[in-house]
């Protein structure tokens, strides 16, 4: 049985991460009790999901490692994606997230998705000297490392000649890629990567270290 540890968030609670486990055959049933319509105001997302081999083992060590952020007697933790992600990473066997996001994708109500790409979208909306990245940086696509683009302003990058958002652009990798399900949940700043890491997780760690 494919035990899974994932790490969500959800654009109702920015600043929470949820960490939590469950196998590949309950991950359907799982995910439908968390984004349950009358339990959180919107869906979940999955930044990150990973097979382990021992899942109640990897939740632990990562609910000791991050017990200063926990909020209490729950599974939620103010902490930036990153610094959980790169720690489930130490205890994977293999990749889960595009499994889990297709799951969420299929379980989303098209109501939800509108909903959740508008907060995705109010959330999105950033700007590339923000988080410290000039024009001529080449980012990469996260599901296929391949598939580039070149930053030329503030907003807009450069593909193959043409210009896009960030987010039309991941839409067209995505749809290229045979992910239709996945294409509502285009955020550019999740899709594309600077130095091995996502835009979305850069600009929450930067933030977390400007606040700090």
């Amino acid at each position: 049985m494919t035990e899974i540890v994932y790490v969500f968030s959800n654009p109702a609670m920015p600043g929470y991460i949820k960490i939590g486990k469950t196998s590949r055959d309950d991950v359907r049933l799982r995910l439908k009790e968390l984004s349950y319509p009358t339990g959180v105001p919107m869906p979940f997302e999955c930044p990150y999901a990973a097979e382990v081999r021992n899942a109640t083992e990897a939740e632990k060590a990562l609910h000791d490692a991050f017990e200063d952020y926990r909020l209490p007697r729950r599974e939620f933790f103010t902490i930036s994606e990153k610094k959980v992600t790169d720690l489930l990473k130490a205890f994977a066997i293999s990749d889960k997230t595009p499994l889990v996001q297709e799951v969420l994708a299929e379980i989303t109500s098209p109501e939800d998705k509108s909903a959740q790409a508008a907060a995705n979208d109010r959330r999105s909306n950033l700007r590339f000297s923000e988080i410290d990245i000039p024009p001529g940086t080449v980012l990469t696509f996260k599901n296929d490392p391949t598939k580039t683009c070149r930053v030329i302003n503030d907003k807009e990058v450069e593909h193959e000649g043409e210009i896009y958002k960030l987010s039309a652009l991941a839409m067209k990798f995505l749809r290229e890629m045979g992910n239709t399900r996945l294409s509502p949940y285009a955020q550019g700043g999740y899709w594309f990567c600077y130095e091995n890491e996502n835009l979305t997780a850069r600009r929450d760690r930067l933030e977390s270290e400007r606040e700090s």
